[in-house]
C-alpha cells in the first residue's frame, strides 16, 4: 500500500529531524544546567523521591527517577558526561518528533504547494531555536510544550475534548511556565463548557498519579514548595539574559524591584518597578487574550492566541531566562502550518528571535561535531560525485524508496532503536576502566608526588583537576592523576622499577577545548612524547622503559596557550622486576 501525504512528510522530515537532534547532542552542553541533573539523579539514586530536593515539576522528575536506574544497574558514576545529556534528552527527541507528525498530518491536509509544504516542515524539523535549547544546550523546555500543544488541539475537537484537560494538567506538571496558555485553554474552556467538563475527571486521575510517588514518600510538601513556590523569587531580576522589554529600560541582572526614572524604592518607586509593572502588564494581555478566546472558534486562531500569550509571557513578565521565548516557539509553526499565509512572517521572527538569544549564552560549539561534521562533508562530496557521473542515479533511487510502504510510525521505531543502541554503546564506554594487576604491578599513584609545580590549582590523584572523574573521550578511569598544563609531577621510583605504561588525554571536563604534548623524562633526558593531544581526542597509550632509573618526570607543557588544558595521566602501571 502505497504512502499517503502525510506519512511521506514524516518518514521525510521526521528521518531529518531525528539526525539533526542526535547530531546537535554532540555540541558542548550548557555545563551549569548540566551540573544540576547531575545532582539530581544523584540524589534520585541515592534516596529516591524521599529525599529529592531539586526545584523542577514531578512529571520530568519521573523520567530523572528512571535515568537514575539506569547509572544504579550499570553501576556507572553520575558526571556531567556525553552519556548523562544523552539520556536525559529522551523526552525532547520524542516531543520534537511529535511535532514533525502533527505538523505533517496537518499540512497534508490542506491544499498548500508542496514547496510550501516542505518549507514549513523544514522549519520545525530543523528549527534552530529548538536544536540550540534541547540537543545543544541541553535543556528539556519543548516537554511541556508538547503536553501544551495536545491540550489547545483536543479542547477544539468533540471527540477529543475528554483529554484536553488532562493534557494541560501535565502540562503545568511538566514546567509552570505553562500557566501562559491558562487565557487560551481557559478561554475556549469556558465557551465550551457543556462537553469541556468530561476530561475534568481524567485531569484529576493525572494529578494524583503523578503526585503519588511523593505523597508515598512523604516529600509531597516539599516538592511543591521548591517547584512551584520558591523557583518564582528564585532569580528575581527583572530579565535574567532575556531580550526583552526590561533589558532596555533596566539592563540585564537589575533587581525586579529597581525602580524607572531613578525614583526611590520606597512608596511610588516601589510600584514602578519591573516586578509590578511586569506583571499588570501580563494581566492586561492574559485578560485581551481570554476575551479573544472566549469567541475563537477555529483551530489557528486558538494557536495564534498561544502564541502571542507566549511572546507577551517572555516579553513583560519579570524574571524571564534568554530561553524561555521558546515556549511561542512550537505554537506558532503550528500557526503556520494552520495558515500559511498569515502566519509565516511571525513563526520565521520568534525562532530568529529566539535562536539569537539562546546562542548568545550557549552556542552551537564543541569538538565532539568536527568527525560527524566531516562525515557529512565526505558524504555530500561522494553524492556530488555521483550525481555529476550519473545524473539520473540518485533521483531513480529516491522514486524506489518512495514506492516501498512503511508505516506512519517508523521514524518512532527508528528513534527507538537508535537510541537503544547508543545507550547501549554509552554504559560499555563509561563503564569505568580499569586493569588488572600482575603480582609485579603497582599504580603509579600509591606513590606519593614528591614535588610538583603546575600554573593551575594542584594535581589529583583518581580525579580530574577539578576534582570530578577523570573521563576522557566519554570514558571514565578510576585510577590516574588529573593536572594542567604547564606540569612537572617529580616521582621516586622503587630500585626494582622496569617500566612504565599509562593513556594520556584532555579530561572532557573542558568540552573538547585544550591541546597539549604529554612528555615522560629524566633529568637527563626525554623518555617519551605524546605529540600534540587535542580536547576529544581518543587517550593515546604510552610505555617507558625505567630500569636503572631513581625517579621520573611527568611533564605536560601547554603547547602554546594553557586555556582549558585539563589534562589526565590515566592507569599508570609501573611494572617491578621479579
Amino acid at each position: 500500500m502505497k504512502n499517503n501525504k502525510a506519512t511521506s512528510f514524516f518518514l521525510i522530515w521526521g528521518s531529518i529531524c531525528l539526525f539533526a537532534n542526535l547530531l546537535c547532542t554532540n555540541a558542548s552542553a550548557f555545563g551549569g544546567d548540566q551540573g544540576y541533573w547531575a545532582d539530581w539523579i544523584q540524589k534520585l539514586a541515592n534516596g529516591g523521591f524521599e529525599r529529592f530536593n531539586g526545584n523542577y515539576p514531578p512529571l520530568y522528575v519521573f523520567w530523572l527517577w528512571i535515568v537514575s536506574k539506569i547509572y544504579v544497574l550499570a553501576d556507572i558514576p553520575v558526571d556531567k558526561t556525553f552519556m548523562l545529556k544523552f539520556l536525559c534528552l529522551w523526552p525532547i527527541y520524542f516531543a520534537h518528533l511529535g511535532l514533525v507528525d502533527l505538523i505533517s498530518r496537518i499540512v497534508a491536509r490542506t491544499n498548500i504547494e508542496p514547496f510550501k509544504a516542505h518549507f514549513i516542515l523544514a522549519l520545525i524539523a530543523l528549527n534552530p531555536a529548538l536544536l540550540l535549547d534541547g540537543p545543544i544546550w541541553g535543556q528539556v523546555d519543548l516537554f511541556p510544550c508538547i503536553f501544551g500543544v495536545a491540550a489547545l488541539y483536543c479542547i477544539n475537537f468533540n471527540r477529543k475534548i475528554k483529554y484536553a484537560s488532562l493534557f494541560f494538567a501535565l502540562a503545568l506538571l511538566a514546567k509552570f511556565q505553562m500557566i501562559l496558555l491558562l487565557p487560551v485553554f481557559g478561554g475556549i474552556f469556558i465557551r465550551r463548557y457543556k462537553v469541556s467538563w468530561k476530561g475534568l475527571p481524567g485531569m484529576a486521575i493525572a494529578i494524583a498519579l503523578v503526585f503519588l510517588p511523593f505523597i508515598i514518600s512523604g516529600n509531597l510538601s516539599g516538592m511543591l514548595s521548591r517547584a512551584y513556590v520558591n523557583t518564582t523569587s528564585q532569580y528575581p531580576f527583572a530579565t535574567y539574559n532575556a531580550a526583552n522589554l526590561w533589558m532596555l529600560t533596566v539592563g540585564n541582572l537589575s533587581h525586579d524591584t529597581t525602580p524607572f526614572f531613578n525614583l526611590s524604592p520606597d512608596g511610588i518607586g516601589f510600584l514602578l518597578s519591573p516586578a509590578w509593572i511586569g506583571k499588570i502588564l501580563f494581566v492586561i494581555i492574559s485578560l485581551y487574550i481570554l476575551k479573544c478566546a472566549l469567541f475563537t472558534k477555529t483551530l489557528h486562531r486558538t494557536f495564534e492566541l498561544a502564541t502571542w500569550s507566549a511572546f507577551a509571557f517572555f516579553l513583560v513578565l519579570p524574571g524571564m531566562h534568554e530561553r524561555y521565548l521558546l515556549y511561542a516557539v512550537p505554537f506558532a509553526c503550528i500557526w503556520l502550518a494552520l495558515n500559511s499565509r498569515k502566519a509565516w512572517l511571525w513563526a520565521v521572527s520568534i525562532t530568529t528571535l529566539c535562536a539569537m538569544n539562546i546562542s548568545i549564552i550557549n552556542g552551537f560549539h564543541g569538538g565532539d561535531l568536527w568527525p560527524w561534521v566531516s562525515w557529512i562533508a565526505v558524504i555530500l562530496f561522494i553524492a556530488a560525485v555521483i550525481h555529476t557521473l550519473a545524473p539520473r542515479l540518485l533521483p531513480f533511487v529516491a522514486s524506489l524508496i518512495s514506492k516501498i510502504s512503511i508505516p506512519g510510525f517508523a521514524p518512532y521505531v527508528l528513534l527507538s532503536v537508535i537510541l537503544v543502541l547508543e545507550l547501549s554503546c554509552n554504559i560499555k564506554d563509561a563503564m569505568p576502566l580499569e586493569q588488572e594487576l600482575m603480582d609485579n604491578q603497582i599504580y603509579l599513584t600509591d606513590i606519593s608526588i614528591d614535588h610538583f609545580t603546575q600554573e593551575y590549582k594542584t594535581p589529583r590523584i583518581n580525579r580530574s583537576v577539578e576534582g570530578k572523574t577523570l573521563t576522557v573521550k566519554n570514558r571514565q578511569y578510576t585510577h590516574g592523576i588529573g593536572s594542567h598544563a604547564h606540569s612537572e609531577l617529580f616521582f621516586y621510583l622503587p630500585n626494582n622499577a622496569k617500566s612504565l605504561k599509562f593513556l594520556v588525554g584532555v579530561d572532557d571536563e573542558v568540552s573538547g577545548g585544550g591541546n597539549v604534548k604529554f612528555i615522560v623524562k629524566s633529568e637527563e633526558k626525554e623518555l617519551w612524547s605524546s605529540g600534540v593531544v587535542r580536547g576529544s581526542m581518543p587517550p593515546i597509550p604510552g610505555k617507558v622503559d625505567v630500569s636503572g632509573l631513581d625517579h621520573i618526570i611527568l611533564e605536560i607543557d601547554a603547547n602554546g596557550e594553557n586555556s582549558y588544558d585539563h589534562a589526565d595521566w590515566l592507569n599508570p602501571i609501573l611494572t617491578l622486576k621479579k
